[in-house]
């Protein structure tokens, strides 16, 4: 009988070579996690008058008689943190939607803003961490919430916008 699967002395070392490559990656990224520095609402300032454009960029932000309302049409008072990603964004500006009953365990939706107001990323998240790790010499990014995996995001110079680049398993 023919063996399911044949793999020379070489393809097998290769494929334990490329597997043991990946948990250190991955023990790496562990590590980076572990030690990063979070940030959340807490750490942001609430937008004023003067922010009026950043949160015009802001997709289903809506702003009615003077009052802001996110995309559940719950009334929310945004807040502005700045983030020094390096490289050719530099500065991003987070603008965090704190509303539990809309965005669910995470309790906030963070939207990145570039300089030029382009949304480069979106999504809910609980805190926000600028990490070691750099792809086209830009900052990695975490974002928490509830949950054993924390997503690792990548920028993209193509997509001029962050991707996710990997799930960390944290626990």
């Amino acid at each position: 009988m023919k063996p399911f699967l044949s793999l020379s002395l070489f393809s097998a070392l290769s494929l334990l070579t490329v597997s043991a490559h990946a948990q250190a990656v991955s023990q790496s990224d562990r590590q980076m996690i572990a030690h990063a520095h979070w940030l959340n609402a807490e750490q942001a300032r609430p937008a004023t008058a003067s922010d009026t454009a950043i949160l015009k960029a802001v997709p289903d932000l809506t702003k009615t008689a003077g009052q802001y309302h996110d995309l559940c049409g719950t009334r929310v008072t945004p807040k502005i943190l700045p983030l020094d990603v390096g490289g050719a964004p530099g500065i991003l500006t987070a603008v965090i939607e704190e509303d539990p009953a809309c965005f669910g365990g995470d309790g906030a939706r963070y939207t990145l803003l570039d300089r030029t107001r382009h949304v480069v990323w979106q999504n809910s998240a609980a805190a926000i961490a600028i990490l070691e790790s750099r792809h086209d010499g830009v900052h990695d990014l975490s974002f928490g919430g509830p949950g054993p995996t924390t997503p690792v995001w990548s920028w993209s110079t193509a997509r001029h916008a962050y991707q996710l680049r990997v799930v960390i398993d944290t626990e």
